[in-house]
């Protein structure tokens, strides 16, 4: 079973580049000087073992684990052959990871996977990864749209699975143009074929390419980018004549503005400085040639507009806005934003007012958020244009003696597409928090009324606790209540922590830490309707790092 990369479907420039790219590291491997290699190996361990109580009988092992306990382990090896290249490989095991094994395999005799891996060569101004099994799509400075998304592009299973090749540069003089900055990715994301059956390959690939450059004295920051993603489709008995069809093309261009230092007296206008203000546009546009050659997709629409402003100071007040404009017709299926979160096909808009009270250790803080769909689609008919708005307002203090407060108020109005409403709906919500904390410990407490003054409406509040018992042994404890109209549900997490020493702790702990990770914020326990409650679990936890 091998990866493929359909280099052939590319456009002639990005083929061109990505030939480049690969050849240009083999000749830089083959170049480097011999050096004294240095090495490092480190590991990590960890073991669970676990009982639940469910229909008033305690089960052993972690929940659906047959009573079996629960170990991992990793291994991770590093080696400098030189000063310009480095290797990484990490093999992993995990015993009782439920993913129908045999019990013999899964339990007692688990495999080792190769984990990740990457060869690096670095030399002034350029970067090259070669990667195996990790996230490597990170664009840090894609302003607005996020255009790329990492968390969508690794294809997560048991840890990342894409494999490819990224390639950074900067600072470099490339055509003739002096602080020129690029990144190219290519990618597979785990998909593999038999080469002996003409199987088709079965996955994605995916294309990155960005350039970026900074001028008058980084005053002005720009940059171009192109995201393209590769499918294969079979569900048609003719698809092999559209393969060349079966791709997701994304353009943009992007330019930010910062007007700093431009006069000796920093530049104002009246009561407004804009010596620290930041003004940045993006815009982009789609393409999806098999859905507009098979289904007729309308491309009129395919195009996304987003602007920003930040950091204008009116004396001790501080604003920033921004205003999107996503087209209808607006696709990117490397970024979940404008695919599986559908927020393509609205306009909205934001305003931010942050006020710095002077002489006090309060900051309050008041936002607007407006968005509405741009136009009626056949698979959202309800509702119209479903405007929606929110505002809120915050404000936090600090005190002598380590106390802090901070209040809030959100104010939602919407279509609430629930069948039992089926209308336009305003949702209130208040909330509450006082915190204090020395170096012996620390204690939140909050308080929330949900959707108030509503059918809706959810009162929860909740503490946590968390003490340094002593040097080595810390305890952690966590506490959340919640009351509906109808009725009331509780949960609560508690945990011991002991440093052994040499790199290795010990966790006791009892309850499930996700019905209230978030505190009264743990919307899907909060939220009117979730008939969850405690879970009697008891954990322990052994973490071992060497």
């Amino acid at each position: 079973m091998v990866p493929r990369f359909r280099f052939a479907h590319l456009p002639g420039p990005a083929r061109f580049l990505a030939t480049a790219l690969l050849g240009g590291c083999l000749l830089a491997g083959a170049g480097a000087g011999p050096a004294r290699a240095n090495e490092k190996l480190e590991g990590y361990y960890e073991a669970e073992v676990s009982a639940q109580k469910d229909d008033g009988k305690w089960h052993f092992g972690s929940p659906g684990a047959n009573g079996m306990p629960k170990h991992y382990a990793e291994l991770r090896f590093w080696s400098w052959p030189s000063d310009r290249f480095e290797l990484f490989a990490k093999v992993r095991a995990e015993a009782n990871r439920d993913d129908d094994r045999t019990a013999t395999v899964d339990y007692y005799n688990p495999p080792w996977y190769s984990g990740e891996g990457h060869i690096k060569l670095r030399q002034n101004k350029y970067e090259a990864y070669l990667f195996y099994r990790q996230n490597r799509f990170y664009i840090n400075d894609e302003p607005l749209l996020r255009l790329v998304d990492d968390n969508k592009l690794k294809n997560d299973d048991w840890g990342p699975k894409a494999q490819g090749v990224r390639f950074d540069f900067w600072e470099s003089n490339v055509l003739g143009i002096p602080n020129l900055g690029g990144t190219f990715i290519t990618s597979d994301n785990g998909g593999t074929y038999n080469p002996g059956t003409g199987d088709v390959a079965n996955g994605d690939n995916s294309w990155i390419m960005r350039l970026r450059h900074k001028a008058w004295d980084g005053r002005i920051e720009s940059g171009a980018m192109y995201v393209r993603k590769d499918w294969t489709d079979t569900s048609r008995e003719d698809w092999p004549n559209y393969l060349d069809l079966m791709h997701n093309d994304v353009y943009s261009v992007d330019l930010a503005f910062s007007p700093r230092e431009l006069v000796p007296t920093g530049l104002r206008l009246g009561p407004v400085d804009l010596e620290q203000s930041r003004w940045t546009v993006e815009a982009a546009l789609s393409q999806v040639p098999y859905e507009e050659e098979i289904f007729a997709t309308p491309t009129g629409k395919a195009r996304a507009i987003a602007t920003e402003v930040r950091d204008i100071h009116f004396g001790d007040l501080t604003a920033h806005g921004w205003y999107n404009d996503f087209g209808e017709d607006f696709r990117n299926y490397s970024s979940s934003r404008f695919d599986d979160n559908r927020e393509y096909n609205r306009v909205q808009k934001h305003a931010e007012l942050i006020w710095l009270v002077p002489g006090k250790a309060v900051t309050a803080k008041l936002n607007y958020d407006n968005y509405r769909k741009r136009m009626v689609t056949e698979d959202e008919p309800d509702g119209g244009l479903r405007p929606a708005r929110e505002y809120y307002a915050e404000l936090y203090m600090e005190y002598i003696n380590g106390f802090k407060s901070r209040f809030a108020y959100r104010n939602w109005r919407g279509y609430d597409a629930d069948a039992s409403v089926s209308d336009f709906q305003t949702y209130p919500d208040w909330f509450g928090e006082i915190t204090v904390e020395n170096f012996l410990a620390k204690i939140r407490i909050q308080g929330r009324i949900h959707d108030a003054g509503t059918f809706r409406q959810v009162t929860a509040y909740g503490f946590d606790m968390s003490v340094n018992l002593t040097e080595r042994l810390k305890g952690y404890l966590r506490a959340l209540n919640v009351n509906e109209e109808t009725e009331a549900r509780h949960t609560l997490f508690a945990q011991l922590k002991y440093d052994i020493g040499w790199g290795s702790e010990v966790y006791f702990e009892y309850g499930d830490a996700g019905q209230s990770d978030n505190l009264v914020y743990t919307d899907w326990f909060v939220n009117e309707g979730n008939n969850d409650n405690l879970r009697d679990r008891f954990k322990l936890l052994v973490k071992a790092w060497f």
